[in-house]
Protein backbone atom coordinates (compact mmCIF):
# COMPACT_ATOMS: atom_id res chain seq x y z
CA UNK A 1 0.00 0.00 0.00
CA UNK A 2 1.30 3.34 -0.72
CA UNK A 3 0.43 6.42 0.88
CA UNK A 4 0.64 9.67 -0.84
CA UNK A 5 0.39 12.94 0.95
CA UNK A 6 -1.25 16.55 -0.36
CA UNK A 7 1.79 18.40 -1.67
CA UNK A 8 0.18 21.15 0.94
CA UNK A 9 -1.47 20.31 4.01
CA UNK A 10 -0.92 21.23 7.79
CA UNK A 11 -0.77 24.55 9.72
CA UNK A 12 -0.77 27.40 7.99
CA UNK A 13 1.15 30.93 8.90
CA UNK A 14 -1.12 32.12 10.59
CA UNK A 15 -2.00 29.10 13.12
CA UNK A 16 1.86 28.30 13.40
CA UNK A 17 2.59 32.35 14.29
CA UNK A 18 -0.12 31.89 17.13
CA UNK A 19 1.22 28.81 18.71
CA UNK A 20 4.79 30.33 18.50
CA UNK A 21 3.55 33.10 20.25
CA UNK A 22 1.52 31.23 22.93
CA UNK A 23 4.78 29.74 23.34
CA UNK A 24 7.68 32.29 23.60
CA UNK A 25 4.61 34.03 26.50
CA UNK A 26 5.18 30.80 28.34
CA UNK A 27 8.93 31.45 28.08
CA UNK A 28 8.97 35.04 29.01
CA UNK A 29 6.10 34.35 31.47
CA UNK A 30 8.28 34.47 34.59
CA UNK A 31 5.66 33.05 36.87
CA UNK A 32 2.56 34.68 35.13
CA UNK A 33 -0.41 32.21 33.91
CA UNK A 34 -0.60 31.89 30.53
CA UNK A 35 -4.24 31.72 28.68
CA UNK A 36 -5.51 32.21 25.37
CA UNK A 37 -8.83 34.29 25.11
CA UNK A 38 -11.08 31.44 23.44
CA UNK A 39 -9.13 28.28 22.17
CA UNK A 40 -6.20 29.55 20.00
CA UNK A 41 -6.76 27.22 16.79
CA UNK A 42 -9.56 24.55 15.78
CA UNK A 43 -8.09 21.49 16.81
CA UNK A 44 -8.53 19.49 20.48
CA UNK A 45 -5.55 17.45 20.57
CA UNK A 46 -2.74 20.55 19.56
CA UNK A 47 -5.11 22.02 22.48
CA UNK A 48 -4.78 19.69 24.76
CA UNK A 49 -0.52 19.42 24.10
CA UNK A 50 -0.71 23.45 25.01
CA UNK A 51 -2.99 22.85 28.14
CA UNK A 52 -0.62 20.42 29.14
CA UNK A 53 2.49 22.44 28.69
CA UNK A 54 1.05 24.92 31.03
CA UNK A 55 -1.40 27.23 28.32
CA UNK A 56 -4.77 26.75 29.35
CA UNK A 57 -7.95 27.77 27.22
CA UNK A 58 -9.60 30.86 29.31
CA UNK A 59 -12.96 33.12 28.95
CA UNK A 60 -12.57 36.48 29.63
CA UNK A 61 -14.16 35.93 33.23
CA UNK A 62 -12.03 33.11 34.16
CA UNK A 63 -8.43 34.94 33.07
CA UNK A 64 -6.13 36.00 36.18
CA UNK A 65 -5.60 39.29 36.91
CA UNK A 66 -1.75 38.94 36.23
CA UNK A 67 -1.95 36.61 33.83
CA UNK A 68 -0.50 37.14 29.93
CA UNK A 69 -3.82 36.47 27.46
CA UNK A 70 -3.04 35.33 23.75
CA UNK A 71 -5.05 36.56 20.99
CA UNK A 72 -6.86 33.71 19.57
CA UNK A 73 -5.93 33.34 15.55
CA UNK A 74 -9.21 34.03 14.42
CA UNK A 75 -9.11 36.99 16.12
CA UNK A 76 -11.57 38.64 18.11
CA UNK A 77 -14.00 41.87 18.40
CA UNK A 78 -12.13 45.09 18.62
CA UNK A 79 -14.50 45.87 22.28
CA UNK A 80 -13.03 42.44 23.73
CA UNK A 81 -9.45 43.68 23.09
CA UNK A 82 -10.12 47.02 24.71
CA UNK A 83 -11.50 45.44 27.77
CA UNK A 84 -8.45 43.48 28.16
CA UNK A 85 -6.04 46.22 27.90
CA UNK A 86 -8.20 48.61 30.52
CA UNK A 87 -7.83 45.34 32.78
CA UNK A 88 -3.98 46.16 32.41
CA UNK A 89 -3.45 42.44 31.22
CA UNK A 90 -0.30 41.55 28.96
CA UNK A 91 -1.72 41.00 25.71
CA UNK A 92 0.17 39.37 22.77
CA UNK A 93 -1.70 39.05 19.92
CA UNK A 94 -2.01 35.81 18.09
CA UNK A 95 -4.62 36.98 14.97
CA UNK A 96 -3.60 35.52 11.81
CA UNK A 97 -2.56 38.49 9.54
CA UNK A 98 -5.18 37.34 6.94
CA UNK A 99 -7.98 37.91 9.29
CA UNK A 100 -6.32 41.20 10.43
CA UNK A 101 -6.81 42.09 6.58
CA UNK A 102 -9.93 40.96 6.53
CA UNK A 103 -11.20 42.99 9.34
CA UNK A 104 -9.38 46.64 7.66
CA UNK A 105 -11.15 45.57 4.80
CA UNK A 106 -14.73 45.55 6.24
CA UNK A 107 -13.99 48.69 7.97
CA UNK A 108 -12.95 50.69 5.37
CA UNK A 109 -16.01 49.53 2.77
CA UNK A 110 -18.52 50.28 5.98
CA UNK A 111 -16.95 53.88 6.59
CA UNK A 112 -17.27 54.69 2.64
CA UNK A 113 -20.98 53.73 2.86
CA UNK A 114 -21.33 50.08 1.44
CA UNK A 115 -23.64 47.31 2.52
CA UNK A 116 -21.09 44.89 3.94
CA UNK A 117 -21.48 41.45 2.87
CA UNK A 118 -19.69 38.98 4.28
CA UNK A 119 -19.42 35.01 3.09
CA UNK A 120 -18.58 32.95 5.56
CA UNK A 121 -20.59 30.91 8.40
CA UNK A 122 -22.52 33.29 10.60
CA UNK A 123 -21.31 31.55 13.80
CA UNK A 124 -17.53 31.40 13.09
CA UNK A 125 -15.02 33.03 15.91
CA UNK A 126 -13.59 34.83 12.69
CA UNK A 127 -16.34 36.43 11.41
CA UNK A 128 -17.48 37.19 15.01
CA UNK A 129 -14.42 39.12 15.14
CA UNK A 130 -14.99 40.78 11.79
CA UNK A 131 -18.63 42.09 12.73
CA UNK A 132 -17.51 43.54 15.94
CA UNK A 133 -15.14 46.22 13.98
CA UNK A 134 -18.11 47.70 11.93
CA UNK A 135 -21.17 47.66 14.85
CA UNK A 136 -22.12 44.37 13.58
CA UNK A 137 -23.52 45.49 10.72
CA UNK A 138 -23.37 43.20 7.74
CA UNK A 139 -24.93 40.82 5.85
CA UNK A 140 -23.52 37.16 6.19
CA UNK A 141 -24.32 34.69 3.54
CA UNK A 142 -23.09 31.03 3.40
CA UNK A 143 -24.31 29.77 0.36
CA UNK A 144 -25.31 30.72 -3.46
CA UNK A 145 -28.72 30.86 -1.92
CA UNK A 146 -28.55 32.59 0.76
CA UNK A 147 -27.18 35.48 -1.50
CA UNK A 148 -29.59 35.20 -3.95
CA UNK A 149 -32.54 35.78 -1.10
CA UNK A 150 -30.65 38.94 -0.50
CA UNK A 151 -32.97 42.30 -1.13
CA UNK A 152 -31.55 44.64 -3.32
CA UNK A 153 -28.83 46.87 -3.07
CA UNK A 154 -27.43 49.74 -3.95
CA UNK A 155 -23.66 49.24 -3.49
CA UNK A 156 -21.91 46.43 -1.92
CA UNK A 157 -18.64 45.72 -0.18
CA UNK A 158 -17.88 41.96 0.03
CA UNK A 159 -15.29 40.17 1.41
CA UNK A 160 -15.09 36.14 2.16
CA UNK A 161 -14.35 34.21 5.30
CA UNK A 162 -10.28 32.92 4.90
CA UNK A 163 -10.86 29.89 4.37
CA UNK A 164 -13.95 30.19 2.27
CA UNK A 165 -13.68 27.90 -1.26
CA UNK A 166 -12.45 30.29 -3.78
CA UNK A 167 -15.40 28.56 -6.35
CA UNK A 168 -18.07 29.28 -3.75
CA UNK A 169 -16.74 32.86 -3.30
CA UNK A 170 -17.16 33.66 -6.59
CA UNK A 171 -20.89 32.24 -7.26
CA UNK A 172 -21.80 34.10 -4.42
CA UNK A 173 -20.25 37.08 -5.97
CA UNK A 174 -21.58 36.79 -9.47
CA UNK A 175 -25.41 35.99 -7.26
CA UNK A 176 -24.72 39.71 -5.66
CA UNK A 177 -23.94 41.12 -9.20
CA UNK A 178 -27.61 40.39 -9.88
CA UNK A 179 -28.26 42.60 -6.47
CA UNK A 180 -26.50 45.67 -6.56
CA UNK A 181 -25.79 48.52 -8.99
CA UNK A 182 -22.02 48.35 -7.63
CA UNK A 183 -20.41 45.35 -6.06
CA UNK A 184 -16.71 46.36 -4.89
CA UNK A 185 -15.01 42.55 -3.95
CA UNK A 186 -11.87 42.42 -1.72
CA UNK A 187 -10.38 39.35 -1.83
CA UNK A 188 -9.75 37.79 1.44
CA UNK A 189 -9.24 34.24 1.29
CA UNK A 190 -6.18 32.92 2.59
CA UNK A 191 -3.23 31.54 0.37
CA UNK A 192 -2.67 28.43 2.53
CA UNK A 193 -6.68 27.71 2.09
CA UNK A 194 -6.22 27.98 -1.99
CA UNK A 195 -3.15 26.00 -1.84
CA UNK A 196 -3.89 23.08 0.49
CA UNK A 197 -7.43 23.20 -1.82
CA UNK A 198 -6.06 23.11 -5.17
CA UNK A 199 -3.19 20.51 -3.51
CA UNK A 200 -6.35 17.66 -2.49
CA UNK A 201 -8.03 18.62 -5.12
CA UNK A 202 -5.31 17.21 -7.65
CA UNK A 203 -4.44 13.70 -5.12
CA UNK A 204 -7.92 12.76 -4.94
CA UNK A 205 -7.93 11.87 -8.20
CA UNK A 206 -5.20 9.57 -7.92
CA UNK A 207 -5.84 7.35 -4.77
CA UNK A 208 -8.33 5.01 -3.60
CA UNK A 209 -9.49 6.44 -0.47
CA UNK A 210 -8.28 9.57 1.40
CA UNK A 211 -8.26 10.96 4.66
CA UNK A 212 -8.34 14.40 6.06
CA UNK A 213 -6.97 15.38 9.32
CA UNK A 214 -8.73 17.82 11.48
CA UNK A 215 -11.02 19.55 14.14
CA UNK A 216 -14.51 18.22 13.83
CA UNK A 217 -15.75 21.79 14.04
CA UNK A 218 -12.41 23.45 11.84
CA UNK A 219 -14.45 24.71 8.54
CA UNK A 220 -11.27 24.54 6.41
CA UNK A 221 -11.01 20.70 7.29
CA UNK A 222 -13.94 20.17 6.38
CA UNK A 223 -13.67 21.96 3.15
CA UNK A 224 -11.29 19.66 1.74
CA UNK A 225 -12.95 16.62 2.44
CA UNK A 226 -15.76 18.13 0.48
CA UNK A 227 -13.43 19.51 -2.01
CA UNK A 228 -11.93 15.56 -2.03
CA UNK A 229 -15.16 13.86 -2.26
CA UNK A 230 -15.48 15.33 -6.01
CA UNK A 231 -13.01 12.52 -7.29
CA UNK A 232 -12.17 10.67 -4.51
CA UNK A 233 -15.89 9.22 -2.73
CA UNK A 234 -14.01 7.80 0.01
CA UNK A 235 -12.64 10.95 0.94
CA UNK A 236 -13.14 11.27 5.22
CA UNK A 237 -12.52 13.05 7.74
CA UNK A 238 -10.64 11.95 11.03
CA UNK A 239 -9.09 13.99 14.74
CA UNK A 240 -7.03 10.86 15.05
CA UNK A 241 -5.01 8.00 13.98
CA UNK A 242 -7.03 5.86 15.98
CA UNK A 243 -9.89 6.39 14.16
CA UNK A 244 -8.89 4.67 10.74
CA UNK A 245 -9.59 0.79 11.05
CA UNK A 246 -7.83 -2.15 9.43
CA UNK A 247 -10.94 -3.17 7.59
CA UNK A 248 -11.36 0.08 5.22
CA UNK A 249 -7.74 -0.03 4.17
CA UNK A 250 -8.44 -3.66 2.54
CA UNK A 251 -7.76 -3.36 -0.95
CA UNK A 252 -6.38 -0.10 -1.05
CA UNK A 253 -3.57 0.21 -3.10
CA UNK A 254 -2.88 4.17 -2.44
CA UNK A 255 -4.04 6.28 0.20
CA UNK A 256 -4.04 10.05 0.39
CA UNK A 257 -3.63 11.98 3.87
CA UNK A 258 -4.48 15.49 3.61
CA UNK A 259 -4.62 18.03 6.74
CA UNK A 260 -6.51 21.23 7.94
CA UNK A 261 -4.56 24.67 8.36
CA UNK A 262 -4.69 23.94 12.49
CA UNK A 263 -2.97 20.33 11.88
CA UNK A 264 0.15 20.08 13.69
CA UNK A 265 2.94 18.07 11.63
CA UNK A 266 3.32 15.38 14.89
CA UNK A 267 -0.51 14.21 13.80
CA UNK A 268 -0.09 14.41 10.68
CA UNK A 269 2.98 11.99 11.30
CA UNK A 270 0.99 9.66 13.66
CA UNK A 271 -1.44 9.04 10.94
CA UNK A 272 1.55 8.50 8.58
CA UNK A 273 2.61 5.79 10.88
CA UNK A 274 -0.27 4.33 11.77
CA UNK A 275 -1.30 4.01 7.95
CA UNK A 276 2.04 2.10 7.81
CA UNK A 277 1.60 -0.28 10.41
CA UNK A 278 -2.02 -1.25 9.25
CA UNK A 279 -0.88 -1.91 5.88
CA UNK A 280 2.04 -3.79 6.48
CA UNK A 281 -0.43 -6.18 9.14
CA UNK A 282 -2.67 -6.45 5.80
CA UNK A 283 -0.06 -7.15 3.36
CA UNK A 284 1.70 -10.20 5.81
CA UNK A 285 -1.94 -11.43 6.69
CA UNK A 286 -2.48 -11.72 2.84
CA UNK A 287 0.90 -13.21 2.07
CA UNK A 288 0.51 -15.89 4.80
CA UNK A 289 0.00 -19.44 3.31
CA UNK A 290 -3.62 -20.87 3.64
CA UNK A 291 -2.76 -23.99 5.99
CA UNK A 292 -5.57 -26.17 5.05
CA UNK A 293 -3.65 -26.35 1.36
CA UNK A 294 -0.24 -27.27 2.88
CA UNK A 295 -1.84 -30.13 5.25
Amino acid sequence: MEIVLAESLGFCMGVKRAVDMAYRALEKADGREVVTLGPLIHNAQEIERLTSDGIRTADEASIPADGTVVIRAHGVPPQAYEALKARGLKIMDGTCPYVHYSQRKALELYEQGYTVVIAGDRNHPEILGILGHINNDAQIVKSVEEAEALPAFDRVGVIAQTTISPKKYQAIIAALNEKAREVKVCETICDATEENQKAIRELSGEVDLLFVIGGRHSANSNKLVEVAREKCPRARLIETAEEIAAEELRGAKRVGVSAGASTPDWMIQRVVERLREVGDALERQFKRPDRSETL
